[in-house]
Order: C-alpha cells, then structure tokens, then sequence
C-alpha cells in the first residue's frame, strides 16, 4: 500500500481521423482533479485535421501535460493500440487507455487510483461504464471493491460480470517485454488483455461509480467491425477454453464449457438458416481445429436447452450477485 507521494498516472490515447471527437478526449483528462498525470497521445498519420486540434491543445498553458506524438505512416488499429504504450513514461505507476471517441468522467482517475493503493496486488482497477449515457450492468457485488485475480476471473467467465475492457487501469508492470498487450489474434483483444492479466494473478479493484463514457456512433468499431465479422460469440469461447481451467473448478469449468458449445452450436444453426453461409463455413473449421465439430446430436441438444438458457438468463438471472451474507468474508482492503 502507498503511504508516499501519489503516483503517476499516463492516459494514452491511440487516434486515427478523430477530429470530431479528441477535442472531448483530451478535456476529459484535464478535468482530472488526480495530479500527477500525463496524457499521451499517438496520432496515427490522420488525415482529418487531427493533428492540428492537437497541436492547439498540446500548447493550451496549464493543465496536465499533453503529449503528442505522430506515427510516419498509419499502422493497424492493434498495432497502433502497442505502439501508443511505448509512449508511457518509465515513471508512470499506473496507466489506463482512452479512446479517441471517449471520456473519462471528472474524478474517475482520483477514485481508481485510490481503489488500486488501498492494497497490496493490485494489478488492475475497472468501474462502471456508460454508453452513450447509460450506465451498463456490471454484475458485480456491491459489498466490495477488492477482488482476487482468479475470483474475478471467474466471475467475468461464469457469471457474466462485465467490467469496462478498454477503460481498465494498468499497473505498468503487468506490461511485459517482447509481448504484444493488445493481441493481435483477436477482434476482442481488449477483453482477452483484461483475462490474460487476471490469469497471471495479483487482485482487481472495482469502482461502483462511472470511470468512462464511452460513444457508440456509426463509425465506432464496434458499429463496423463487430457487426460485419461476427466474432464475439467465437472469441467468448475461445476465452473460456483458454482461461476458464485455472480459474475455475473442473465442474464449472465442463458446466460453463457446454453452455457455451450450445450457443455457438445455435448461432451456426442460424447462420445456416440466414444464408450466412460464409461466417458458418468459417466457424465450422474453427471448432473442427479445437475437436469440438458438432454432429447432428449436438446440434439437436442445442436447440433443446435453448429454452432452459433463456429461463436461466433473462428470468432467473443467476449471473446477478445476490446479497452476502453478514459474516461472509470480505476480501482485504
């Protein structure tokens, strides 16, 4: 636990074409009342007047510094994503990704951080997300906000808890040399981050307050990409194969395994019916890679426990954290 002087902090922010939105980006971070803190920006060779919005702001007195740098030619967006973490001063305890087209909400970085001192092993430190104003369920329990890597783990994979992947305060030295951080296997490689990290162990720390805006707008990726490519189902199962065995018991981890089978199982079926050809063909040799081909009994067992997935889901609702008990024991803090 930090007793000294507060820690720095660096925002980085990879950018490619966003004058319509950096301006907000980088008067977010000085609204910031956590001092010491740097805001590094990398700005992707654009071509839209990015560069010289923040030229101007990088020469606005005062405030936390700004920090521009500018790539000779446009990388991809994973490999833009690495680059701009060189950037982070050797200094800096903790960091944490901003987005071009997001916000950090005023006092976000101040509460993080005393999240991520208020103990030992602290790796990581999330909070609560609002899209486009609207405050995202997150499924985790109220009752604390210290949690160990393996429990949060689990609770990501199992119960469905969502922690905000891109807006995740790092602690620098989960940063490790000769590895990509943001991997480039994956359409999902902010969440396989935060799940790679959790595996390496150490605590997460958990905000119950807003720590980021985050703007879904025509042009996000998430808009784009996401919705043409299809991946999140796919990479969900990946995740839980890759992670789910150290984190979770072997008869959570079957459970949780064949929920998931059931449901890449159905999507096939309905990319089938769709005449989505093209992503079933794809998904289909990716399961025959792993040895987890579906045969006719599969895919009839699938739709069977559909209704029993959607009872589980949307009326029961087991993922949401019930009330602890009085005497149940709370994690250090």
């Amino acid at each position: 636990m930090n007793r000294g002087a507060s820690p720095l902090v660096a925002i980085v922010t990879p950018v490619y074409n966003g004058a319509k939105f950096i301006e907000t980006a980088v008067r977010s971070v000085r609204a910031q009342s956590y001092r010491p803190l740097v805001h590094c920006v990398l700005d992707n060779a654009s071509t839209d007047g990015t560069g010289e919005i923040l030229a101007r702001l990088a020469n606005e007195p005062g405030a936390a510094p700004l920090v521009v740098h500018r790539n000779p030619e446009t990388l991809s967006q994973s490999d833009n994503f690495n680059a701009v973490l060189k950037h982070i001063p050797p200094e800096a305890k903790y960091f944490r990704l901003l987005c071009a087209d997001d916000a950090i909400p005023e006092g976000a970085i101040a509460e993080m951080v005393r999240v991520a001192e208020s103990t030992e092993h602290v790796v990581m430190t999330a909070g609560v997300e609002r899209v486009n104003g609207d405050a995202r369920p997150h499924f985790f329990p109220s009752e604390t906000q210290i949690f160990e890597a393996s429990n949060a783990l689990a609770r990501i994979l199992a119960d469905e808890a969502r922690i905000p992947h891109v807006h995740v305060l790092y602690r620098t030295d989960v940063l490790r040399q000769g590895e990509d951080f943001y991997s480039t296997e994956y359409n999902a490689a902010d969440i396989d981050t935060v799940l790679r990290v959790l595996s390496r162990g150490g605590r997460m720390g958990f905000v119950h307050a807003p720590v980021a805006d985050t703007t879904h707008h025509p042009d996000s990726r998430t808009q784009t990409y996401d919705k043409e490519h299809r991946t999140w189902i796919w990479e969900k199962f990946v995740f839980i194969e890759r992670y789910g065995p150290a984190a979770l018991s072997n008869t959570d981890f079957a459970r949780l395994r064949k929920r998931y089978r059931r449901i890449v199982y159905r999507r096939l079926l309905w990319w089938i019916v769709s005449g989505a050809a093209a992503h079933a063909k794809r998904d289909l040799d990716r399961l025959r890679a792993r040895g987890a081909s579906p045969n006719l009994v599969d895919f009839i067992d699938a739709v069977l426990a559909w209704p029993a997935h959607l009872y589980t889901k949307s009326v029961a609702r087991q993922h949401e954290p019930r009330p602890w008990p009085s005497d149940s024991v709370r994690p250090a803090s």
